[in-house]
């Protein structure tokens, strides 16, 4: 099979992913069938891809004729996933992060598709090998992990299960690039892939700056947000939610390491019901869609550069692994993951060793946490020259 054989693409789940993915492959030409278990969840799906479209008519980037192109040609909508998929040449699953559901949906995928059908699963933590073990071809198996919004993020990371072959990571990785996105090679299974495990050393910072009490978050993020960013670090908390960020943590504490583990802050917030954005109060108080941050005070303590040497160091435990093929690899992925000016290894290029070394040996001696000790390759300089 090569790119012109895929004609027809089958998305199971119509939430926010699955909708945006539809959306997304049926813009790009191909016809698609959207599919969840209830019409009334397919109905909310086909009202925000319109939604989303018409958006993208009044800004003038979509015709009119090319948004009815879409939902009257190129989308189809079923509440059978048997039926969806018999005559689609990928199938693409979008339901909830519960692995059980996801082995019992390809499953039932697997019997129903073509033999020669590829199937992906979009997931952000899970492992794709565990869940290959539910089909019948896990060497036509692969991953897929969009970055939400799918409609605005670029990043798609396709991934290897242990059985994957090169042919459909390939072909996967040019429908990606088909349909407007820029795909990034995950070369091992492993958790986190390669954005969210270079992020996860900085949600355990932000955990333990939390439980230690001494430093204020207002006061670090007042620090970021001088220097720019969009969003810092402790309102990213939030805004995801503190549960999802403390679920995300245990995941790592499983999979990496127990020092992920989070910490007495996050569980009493969960405990109050205090989750950020979403109940209008976490670390911060929310008002209409906006963080309350005091950013009159700064601290000294925690500054940006301690938040991209973790990146950096993290970056190159990613390379040595073998997850990443190339540093380019790793800087596009969060880039294009993270809304990130540039990679970390593009970032360090302009830094000195000794400053990105400084910065980790003093997080590991103030928290003790071992993800924080500097690599040799940072010490010494060479994660410069790492695959040249």
């Amino acid at each position: 099979m090569n790119l012109n054989d895929v004609k027809k693409i089958a998305v199971i789940g119509s939430g926010a992913m699955g909708h945006g993915i539809a959306q997304q492959c049926a813009v790009a030409g191909y016809d698609v069938v959207m599919v969840d278990i209830k019409q009334e969840f397919i109905d909310n799906g086909m009202a925000k891809i319109k939604e989303s479209l018409a958006f993208l008519v009044g800004k003038g980037k979509m015709t009119q004729d090319a948004m009815n192109d879409v939902l009257n040609k190129r989308m189809s909508t079923s509440t059978s996933n048997k039926d969806a998929v018999k005559s689609v040449q990928v199938v693409i699953e979008a339901v909830p992060e519960i692995m059980d559901l996801k082995k019992s949906v390809f499953k039932e995928i697997s019997e129903a598709a073509p033999a020669d059908a590829i199937l992906a699963t979009n997931t952000s933590t899970m492992s794709i090998s565990e869940i290959a073990t539910a089909v019948k071809n896990p060497e036509r198996f692969v991953g897929l992990h969009f970055f939400n919004p799918v409609t605005r993020m670029k990043l798609v990371e396709v991934i290897y299960g242990q059985k994957s072959k090169d042919e459909y990571i390939n072909l996967m990785c040019e429908i990606s690039t088909k349909i407007d996105k820029i795909p990034v090679k995950v070369l091992k299974d492993r958790p986190g892939f390669i954005v969210n495990r270079i992020s996860a050393p900085n949600q355990a910072l932000i955990s333990a700056i939390l439980d230690e009490g001494k430093i204020q978050p207002n006061e670090v993020d007042a620090v970021m947000k001088k220097m720019g960013v969009k969003m810092a670090p402790f309102e990213v908390a939030d805004f995801v939610g503190l549960d999802v960020f403390c679920h995300t943590l245990e995941y790592y504490e499983k999979t990496l390491s127990p020092q992920y583990k989070p910490g007495k802050y996050l569980h009493d917030k969960i405990a109050k019901k205090e989750l950020g954005m979403k109940t209008g109060q976490g670390i911060y108080k929310w008002e209409d869609g906006k963080a309350i941050i005091d950013t009159s005070k700064e601290t000294t303590e925690i500054s940006p550069i301690h938040f991209l040497s973790i990146q950096i160091n993290e970056a190159v435990k990613v390379f040595k692994e073998g997850i990443a093929g190339s540093r380019k690899d790793i800087d596009d992925g969060v880039k294009y993951g993270m809304n990130a000016f540039a990679g970390p290894f593009t970032l360090a290029s302009g830094m000195q060793p000794q400053q990105i070394t400084d910065a980790l040996n003093a997080l590991y001696q103030r928290y003790k946490i071992d993800m924080f000790k500097p690599e040799p390759e940072i010490v010494d300089g060479s994660f410069k020259t790492l695959g040249a």
